[in-house]
């Protein structure tokens, strides 16, 4: 009995005329769709008008564009986009990156509270949740993209990526003088077995997604002022810095990948914001008759 799972799933559904309707673009843009639906009832909570979120919507979606293609080009592939500046306009072909989509984010959210004269991070508060979900649903694309696979291994639970041209050159490599490498059947015994690491990406998002949901479920009041900001940052990028080391093909610079570099600013302002937050809450004191009472 095979202890690997064989996913072979192609990743364009249907071909419309010269355009290509591909899982990921589905979930991408059902990501946008909820995301929205999403922010705009946390805005209402928050006394926010719903123009807020229309043009929340409309700006972070550009700039998280922007900034994961600018991300990806000149941090994981400079040298290659610098010689080639037009090929950083050409997103279709793949290439982006989910810090630069934050840093896109972060300005948009910036915009947008100076544009309405709302505090950053009650707009931030805001925006994480479906930003957190929407890393779901990209990984869930990767996954079906068959790219940003895991490292080979030997768990029951790992996939055989072939529609990966990497995995088909390593597989014809370790195939040839052993069988007919024309035929699919011989060649996929000798497929890598790699984590599903898109998968378990999507499920950290995920559980990260549900632990805020609690958090502001058991918190009453509706703005927290830089709470969820904070626990996004920090649990978000803390797991993606633990994940890169079962990452495959990363761009490693002394010791540590790109993802982990690029990581590490983004935890060291969670725990700024965090900070922030913590300073900003009321201090319990005791009055003349020993009772506790609030103290701004």
């Amino acid at each position: 009995m095979n202890d690997y799972i064989v996913w072979d799933v192609d990743p364009v559904i249907a071909l419309i005329g010269p355009l290509q309707l591909r899982y990921y673009g589905i979930l991408f843009a059902t990501a946008i769709l909820i995301g929205f639906y999403l922010a705009r009832r946390i805005y209402r909570k928050y006394g926010f008008p719903d123009k807020i979120a229309d043009d929340l919507l409309i700006w972070g979606v550009v700039a998280t564009v922007i900034g994961a293609r600018l991300v990806h080009c000149l941090f994981y592939e400079p040298a290659y986009y610098l010689s080639n500046p037009l090929e950083i306009l050409k997103v279709y072909k793949g290439g982006i990156a989910s810090h630069g989509a934050t840093v896109g984010l972060i300005f948009a959210v910036i915009f947008i509270s100076r544009k309405y004269k709302v505090t950053f991070t009650d707009l931030a508060d805001g925006v994480v949740f479906p930003g957190i979900m929407g890393a779901t649903f990209v990984r869930l694309g990767n996954f079906f993209n068959s790219e940003i696979v895991g490292k080979i291994t030997t768990v029951p639970w790992g996939f055989k990526f072939v529609k990966n041209p990497d995995d088909m050159k390593l597989a014809i490599n370790a195939a040839t003088g052993h069988c007919d490498i024309s035929k699919m059947e011989c060649l996929i015994n000798y497929w890598p077995v790699r984590h599903p690491s898109q998968l378990y990406e999507a499920f950290g998002a995920f559980v990260i997604l549900i632990i805020m949901l609690v958090v502001s479920c058991v918190r009453k009041d509706h703005r927290k002022s830089g709470l969820y900001t904070a626990l996004f940052l920090i649990l978000y990028f803390s797991f993606r810095f633990c994940i890169e080391f079962i990452k495959e093909y990363q761009v490693f610079e002394e010791g540590l990948t790109m993802g982990q570099y690029l990581s590490i600013p983004f935890i060291i302002f969670g725990f700024c914001v965090l900070y922030r937050f913590h300073k900003k809450q009321p201090r319990l004191e005791a009055d003349a008759d020993g009772k506790s009472k609030r103290k701004k």
